[in-house]
């Protein structure tokens, strides 16, 4: 008879007991996932203490166990044994608890599965910081890689050098080179490098002198760079038996340390200028610089003004009101001015002004104001660059005479002018050609097939060989034939033209004269010598007005060199001995002129765009004409850097825009593209056109160096804002297109990751 009344009952409560009584964690579940028995260790590592779980449902107790967990649990409820060791437990209160895990079925006396044993292993904290090392060494190769920090270790017992794969790149050797402290010092060209670096390394091992020094190393492809050594001693028994460091590529920040050096000593030429006043203030207002071209031009000494007095004693108090009022407007939006200190706004203001000299004469003068801004944006004071425009203002006057005076003569000699560019097939005719044709109404876009139409069917034959001729030969050779105007009527006409070639020898554009000829050929003569002398005034106004279009950019950041030469113009004028010489002179110092004149045209052009009304010249306009253009304006910059650009116009070929404002926002934003693209990477560009919920978009993206806009998003699209190092940025080009764009009645907005690249996105109305 057997002695228990119930062996297996008895069995089952052993193996509960024993459970219970298991150091590690271990529980035991029937066939339906129900608890039988659990180690006090299973508590534990589930923080179960709380819970009554004999009885209960695996899954009840852990709900966040997924179904492929349960699967597995079925399979081993079928024979099958499930080790892990290791995996991510995601418990309902949001923690990751690491476990490993070995799950078997246990047996009951006849054979059958009477449900599951589950042994585990609580891993958290091991694997928390196996991740947090982890995390630690990859923050670790990043940073290295980033700063070109690498390291090395001589091993004094063995004589042998070890460098870490960072090292070998910033010496461009191959992974297979073997370094050592005589083949170390061949990188260094002169002997005081090397005798610097031997008595480092002995100082370091006799006394334990740290080694920190800064080196230029010459690597094994022959490229010069800058790096900074940092090493220290490791002793055993007191006994050197290690040098230990590190090895950083400083080239860059020398290189920046030059360029600010460069930039410092040209800022300092500069305000030692004789040909331009720099005068800057203090957060009150009080002069602190005044240099020597302010003395000269304004006639107070340095001593008399610095510490003493502020601009108002060489300014008008008229002109102060206005300049006030307007800075009222442009950051209070026309307030009452009652809270508006003008002192601590960002201003950035280029205008005309009236200046009283120590001796009572007066002289206008181009002044440009920019604020002075300290760490947290307030502003410490102002600096103001002046220039006396006396004589830019009486050559412009004498310029515009001659203008109106070519008007006039057009009219009254039956003359027009026209300018056909070659390569685009874009051309552009003077007033009086429109009228010379009788053409009544608004302007229009036109090109060659224009005025070929035109010619009479009897004359089209010579007509086109000429001007093919004349594309070959790069000469155009006087030519008179017939026409038929847009009225109708016949009429014959003598063309007078120039061919402009590029430095390739190729022929671009052709500049020329058209003069109605038909009413009398007695006074043809006299009529050609008139219009040779129109064709030379037409030149010198081309030239002009091109010089002209570049004023802003270089009144704004370049005012020396053009103001230096102008003078030195004005000295050799007077030395002049004849016309022609005066004639030659004339032409070169309005080429200065002109330059400095576009600096207050683009803030003009910038302030047109918010308060005029930009609808006046609304057009229909094609996005790939507007490109053609823009790319031939950039051709020099995209061959340059081996830009790359894809457009896809499909979804929206054009649209009913200002031509002018179209064709400056495509220039400023492909213009920028280039400009900041990566150094690593030739530019590659996307314009692509779409509409979205009835809204006409364009994007254009870029793969540059990109823009952090966490922290300069705010300020992106802001006058005078700068956001990378570039001899040719001058904070105006976003300015503008924003105003452009907004002046229309659309939206410009921008995404940007850096050295990715950047995406404008612009919405028209």
């Amino acid at each position: 008879m057997n002695q228990y009344p119930n062996t297996i009952e008895y069995l089952e409560k052993h193996h509960q007991i024993f459970i219970e009584q298991t150091p590690t964690a271990i529980a035991m579940l029937d066939t339906n996932m129900v608890y039988l028995a659990a180690s006090k260790q299973w508590i534990r590592d589930f923080k179960l203490e709380k819970e009554t779980i004999i009885g209960r449902s695996h899954y009840d107790i852990f709900p966040e166990i997924g179904d492929d967990w349960k699967a597995k649990h079925q399979k081993c409820l079928q024979g099958a044994i499930d080790i892990c060791d290791e995996a991510p437990f995601y418990r309902l209160d949001g923690t990751i608890q690491w476990i490993y895990w070995d799950v078997r079925p246990w047996y009951l006396a006849d054979g059958r599965i009477g449900g599951l044993l589950m042994h585990t292993g609580d891993i958290t904290e091991r694997k928390e910081k196996e991740l947090k090392e982890k995390q630690y060494n990859t923050i670790l190769r990043d940073t290295s890689d980033i700063a070109r920090i690498g390291t090395w270790e001589i091993d004094l017992i063995k004589d042998k050098v070890t460098w870490s794969n960072m090292v070998y790149e910033i010496h461009e050797a191959p992974l297979d080179y073997k370094p050592s402290i005589a083949s170390g010092l061949t990188f260094f060209d002169d002997e005081e490098s090397r005798n610097s670096i031997l008595n480092a390394l002995k100082e370091a091992q006799e006394i334990g002198t740290p080694i920190n020094l800064t080196l230029h190393l010459r690597t094994l492809k022959d490229n010069y760079r800058w790096v900074k050594v940092i090493g220290k001693i490791e002793r055993i028994n007191g006994v050197s038996s290690k040098i230990l460091g590190i090895t950083q590529d400083i080239t860059s920040s020398k290189n920046s340390e030059k360029l600010l050096n460069v930039a410092h000593a040209e800022l300092e030429a500069i305000f030692n200028s004789n040909s331009i006043a720099l005068i800057t203030t203090d957060k009150d207002g009080v002069i602190n610089r005044f240099n020597s071209g302010a003395e000269q031009i304004l006639g107070y000494s340095a001593k008399e003004m610095i510490g003493i007095q502020k601009p108002e004693i060489y300014l008008f108090e008229n002109e102060l009101k206005i300049f006030k009022k307007d800075m009222e407007l442009q950051f209070k939006g026309g307030s009452n001015g009652a809270d508006f200190n003008y002192r601590n706004e960002k201003i950035f203001n280029t205008r005309q002004w009236t200046f009283k000299r120590k001796d009572g004469t007066t002289f206008p003068g181009l002044k440009t104001l920019t604020a002075i801004q300290d760490e947290d944006g307030l502003n410490n004071g102002f600096v103001a660059v002046i220039t006396d425009i006396s004589k830019i203002k009486a050559v412009k006057d004498e310029l515009r005479k001659k203008n109106d005076l070519l008007n006039l003569a057009e009219h009254l000699s039956l003359l027009g002018h026209w300018q056909w560019n070659i390569v685009d097939d874009v051309a552009s005719w003077s007033d009086n050609l429109f009228a010379l044709l009788d053409h009544e109404g608004e302007k229009f876009a036109i090109n060659f097939d224009t005025y070929f139409s035109m010619v009479h069917d009897d004359d089209k034959e010579e007509v086109l060989k000429h001007f093919e001729l004349a594309k070959k030969e790069k000469e155009f050779k006087n030519i008179t034939h017939r026409i038929v105007t847009f009225a109708g009527n016949i009429k014959t006409i003598k063309i007078i033209a120039n061919v402009i070639s590029n430095k390739k020898g190729e022929t671009i554009e052709m500049v020329g004269t058209c003069q109605d000829v038909t009413e009398s050929k007695m006074t043809e003569q006299s009529l050609i010598n008139a219009k040779q002398e129109l064709e030379g005034i037409t030149q010198k106004l081309k030239l002009q007005n091109q010089q002209l279009a570049d004023f802003t950019h270089i009144t704004s950041h370049n005012l020396r060199a053009p103001v230096a030469n102008l003078n030195s113009l004005l000295e050799i004028y007077s030395y002049a001995e004849n016309d022609e010489e005066r004639t030659d002179i004339f032409n070169k110092f309005s080429s200065v002129i002109d330059h400095l004149s576009s600096t207050l045209n683009t803030l003009i052009e910038a302030l047109k765009a918010k308060v005029g009304d930009a609808n006046e010249n609304i057009e229909k306009v094609y996005f790939e004409d507007v490109f053609k253009d823009t790319s031939q304006i950039l051709s020099g910059a995209i061959l340059k850097s081996n830009a790359v650009i894809n457009t896809d116009f499909s979804q929206l070929t054009h649209i009913s825009y200002n031509k002018i404002y179209m064709e400056s926002i495509f220039l400023n934003l492909i213009g920028n593209a280039i400009k900041y693209s990566a150094e690593d990477r030739a530019p590659h560009i996307e314009i692509k056109t779409e509409v979205k919920n009835e809204i006409n978009i364009i994007t254009f993206k870029d793969n540059g160096l990109g823009i952090d806009l966490k922290k300069h998003g705010s300020k992106l699209f802001g006058l005078n804002k700068v956001f990378h190092r570039h001899p040719d940025a001058k904070g105006v080009g976003l300015y503008l297109t924003k105003t452009q764009i907004e002046a229309m009645g659309g939206t410009i907005s921008a995404t940007s990751e850096v050295n990715v690249g950047t995406t404008f996105t612009i919405k028209f109305n």
